[in-house]
């Protein structure tokens, strides 16, 4: 059993090792407004959760059976003030979280262009079976699977489908 325990971790440990770029590490202005948006709802999610908790705790520590000062209504029935508090604290949060998402996403929306000195590049993106074309219709040149852009330079992007499947799916992500 130990050395499960103990082999589970070194295990962990080597994989996760690896694992220098994430989340958490944003590399320009819209991952560090997404990362913002995180540990906002992030705060106010754990401003709920360990009050909570904490409630949670004082009514078990009160209401134990060596306590002879807690008291026992068995005909407690319905209380309006409780009800309202047990149901305004999850729905303010709710309301407060999803505000912060709305406001966010719509700070960050890919149509709304990014503030900055520098003219953007345009390029034409074209997913072609297994690769992509990049066009870049100002320069005259186009490249297969490699973007290149000079660093702190906007990017102007427009996309076109060219598989002769019917229904093609295709992604790209420009990692940093």
């Amino acid at each position: 059993m130990r050395y499960g325990v103990l082999a589970a971790v070194l295990v962990s440990t080597a994989t996760l090792g690896g694992c220098a770029q994430g989340v958490l590490d944003p590399k320009g202005p819209i991952a560090s407004a997404e990362r913002e948006i995180l540990f906002n709802s992030l705060g106010i999610m754990l401003a709920i959760v360990i009050p909570t908790i904490l409630a949670i705790l004082g009514v078990a520590f009160w209401f134990r059976s060596s306590n002879r000062r807690a008291v026992y209504l068995p005909d407690f029935q319905y209380s309006g003030r409780l009800e309202l508090l047990v149901w305004s604290i999850p729905a303010m949060t709710v309301i407060l979280v999803g505000g912060v998402a709305w406001i966010g996403a719509h700070d960050l929306a890919p149509t709304k262009a990014i503030s900055s000195t520098v003219k953007p590049v345009n390029v034409q993106v074209v997913s072609l079976d297994w690769k992509w074309l990049f066009i870049y219709p100002e320069q005259g040149i186009a490249s297969v699977n490699r973007l290149t852009v000079p660093v702190g330079t906007p990017i102007s992007s427009e996309s076109a489908n060219f598989t002769p499947a019917e229904v093609a799916l295709s992604s790209r992500i420009i990692p940093s």
